[in-house]
């Protein structure tokens, strides 16, 4: 069932509202008969405190991948036709709402993004009341790395905005759009099916090295971050890789796909995904 994603820079009031949004949640479905729409649906609430994340996790690139990682994992085990999953989290990368976008879709389920705004200023000035207060350079950091959520992206969208000195959640939009809005249908990139199309290998073959060419160019494979299309990025890890590595993941990842016909304009964004996942596991 339905994904829901906060969004958000720390101490914007992003927990506040998510927690609201499950208490509401949990009292609609409480008052529905039960042969109406939601009425069995369970709400699951991860954050932070949840998952054990500690802020200090968020200063590193390498720690901070490990943490969404943790994020992922939470949301692949506990999406389901029964639960409505709400992820607190500042999913300030839109990378990361993307490959959440997509678990969603895999599932036919609908996904939601709300972004909590508020100015760095007022972060900041609310950062000081809290007693677990995060590190005020590491908030300003993140509000530099911060890419918003934009609802003309299909990742973000269907997007609820909702600002710092908003009293209520529009929580009857909400509503609607978990249990009443159609869900995306998995497409083919997310479903096994005969090969058809008589260049499939030679575009499985194209699109991976263009993404594997893309990375050789990039600074000689130091570490950063890999714009490999529009809206696509690949991060390398903090210790670099080489191109026999690149090269070995690719070869696997045409193994895996020579069976089966992808949506050729799905292998280059699945191909990086499958490349970030490999390149930046811990081993």
């Amino acid at each position: 069932m339905p994904l829901v994603i906060f969004s958000g820079l720390p101490s914007s009031g992003k927990t506040t509202r998510a927690k609201a949004l499950q208490e509401q949640l949990l009292s609609k479905i409480a008052s529905l008969p039960p042969s109406s729409p939601g009425a069995n649906l369970k709400v699951i609430l991860h954050n932070d405190e949840s998952l054990g994340i500690q802020k200090e996790e968020y200063r590193e690139s390498k720690t901070e991948k490990s943490l969404r990682g943790l994020q992922m994992s939470a949301v692949k085990r506990d999406i389901s036709r029964n639960n409505i999953v709400i992820l607190d989290s500042p999913a300030y990368i839109k990378g990361f709402r993307y490959q959440l976008h997509c678990e969603a879709k895999a599932l036919s389920t609908a996904c939601c993004v709300i972004h909590v705004m508020a100015p760095l200023s007022t972060c900041l000035e609310w950062n000081e009341q809290r007693p677990d207060k995060w590190d005020p350079e590491l908030l300003k950091a993140l509000s530099m790395r911060y890419e918003e959520p934009d609802g003309n992206s299909r990742w973000d969208s269907p997007l609820i905005p909702i600002a710092y000195d908003d009293k209520d959640i529009p929580f009857d939009d909400i509503w609607n759009t978990l249990v009443f809005a159609k869900p995306p249908q998995a497409n083919a990139a997310t479903m096994m099916k005969p090969a058809t199309k008589t260049n499939y290998l030679q575009e499985l073959d194209k699109g991976t090295q263009f993404v594997i060419n893309k990375v050789i160019e990039f600074e000689d494979l130091q570490t950063g971050r890999v714009k490999i299309d529009e809206d696509l990025f690949l991060a390398l890890p903090i210790d670099g890789v080489s191109v026999a590595k690149l090269q070995r993941i690719r070869r696997t990842f045409v193994t895996l796909n020579r069976v089966r016909s992808l949506d050729v304009d799905r292998i280059i964004p699945l191909f990086v995904d499958y490349l970030d996942s490999n390149l930046n596991r811990d081993d």
